[in-house]
């Protein structure tokens, strides 16, 4: 299977809107970016600050014609009403938020029938326990249906629904006055690392006037989109399957397996990614957004692991995965502590 023409023509315009503005993200970077939407509507954009994972989720959304809105992540955010608003006693009103509105009006496009996108980019999105805040989505993500997608407000009993044309991003930095992601937030998103090569630093990039951007409408996104009933996802598992099982033999006995979301998500993206990048290119970007940032701690054992699970990649021509194992190995000698994330430190108790 390909992607169709229009869905690789209007990528491309992204990827060309985003070099227009001076960055120089890679043209696999922007669709990889694309196919985690497609695969799932929430996706972590992690990296040291100041290398454009903020603008590159302005820039793409504008590329298309989404409606875009950027939400601050505020450190003292403790729970869902922090996100969601709360109920004033005092004054006997809801005291809404501007997340909230932006949900009630993708929620009422979509009752409508209506064309739009919406993309909500929580910035800073680790400044605060994700797990408190976003408790609600986390769960409602789940659901096969609309109507499974319940969001409730607390105060009033409000019942909203997350509809499939809105789409979280979260940016993330990893330092001292972060926290860490726990596995349920990890296992329910694709997390794209952003890094800078001195040539990306130095070198002089060119600002272009963009192209016209080419929208992208919430009916063709639906018609580009294959889900888990689609029927080539078998053909995609009966290839990739014992590469999977492979992997897992190699991480159970240091318990950082994965479960069947993870499988699931890892054939789903490769099934999407069709036409916009090959197969192999598609496992490898999985294994590491997926399967290696659940890998964290320090000692003579995971130092083991890790040097089987870089013959392994190195074998299997997993050139991304290969390079953040080996960047994870350096980290543990140099720190004797390692993860997926650079400076991350070792997990708090919640």
């Amino acid at each position: 299977m390909e992607a169709s023409a229009n869905e690789a023509t209007k990528i491309d315009n992204a990827i060309t809107y985003i070099q227009s503005a001076g960055f120089t993200f890679s043209d696999e970077m922007v669709k990889n970016y694309y196919i985690c939407l497609k695969t799932k509507p929430f996706v972590i954009l992690a990296g040291m600050s100041g290398t454009g994972k903020t603008q590159v989720t302005r820039l793409f959304s504008k590329s298309i014609g989404a409606h875009y809105s950027l939400i601050s992540v505020s450190s003292s955010w403790t729970s869902d009403t922090d996100l969601l608003g709360y109920w004033d006693k005092e004054r006997q009103v809801f005291v809404e938020t501007r997340f909230v509105q932006v949900l009630r009006a993708a929620l009422l496009a979509y009752k409508k029938g209506a064309k739009d996108l919406f993309v909500i980019c929580l910035d800073e999105m680790n400044l605060a326990r994700v797990e408190r805040y976003f408790a609600k989505f986390l769960s409602a993500m789940e659901g096969l249906y609309v109507e499974d997608r319940k969001i409730v407000l607390d105060g009033t009993g409000e019942v909203l629904y997350w509809p499939p044309n809105l789409f979280f991003v979260g940016t993330v930095n990893m330092d001292e006055t972060t926290y860490a992601f726990s596995d349920k937030v990890l296992d329910r998103a694709n997390s794209i690392e952003f890094t800078l090569t001195v040539d990306d630093l130095f070198n002089e990039s060119v600002k272009r006037i963009p192209p016209e951007p080419l929208p992208l409408s919430f009916q063709d996104f639906l018609a580009y989109r294959r889900d888990l009933t689609h029927p080539e996802l078998r053909e995609i598992s009966k290839r990739w399957r014992g590469e999977l099982v492979a992997i897992w033999k190699m991480l159970e006995p240091y318990n950082f397996q994965f479960g069947f979301r993870i499988r699931d998500e890892i054939e789903l993206y490769i099934l999407n990614a069709q036409g916009l990048l090959d197969e192999r290119t598609a496992f490898d970007l999985q294994v590491k957004q997926k399967i290696l940032p659940k890998i964290l701690g320090r000692g003579d054992s995971l130092k083991m692991l890790l040097m089987k699970l870089q013959d392994t990649f190195a074998d299997k021509k997993l050139k991304y995965s290969a390079r953040k194992i080996e960047e994870m190995k350096r980290r543990l000698i140099l720190d004797d502590y390692t993860g997926y994330y650079p400076g991350q430190k070792p997990r708090q108790a919640v």
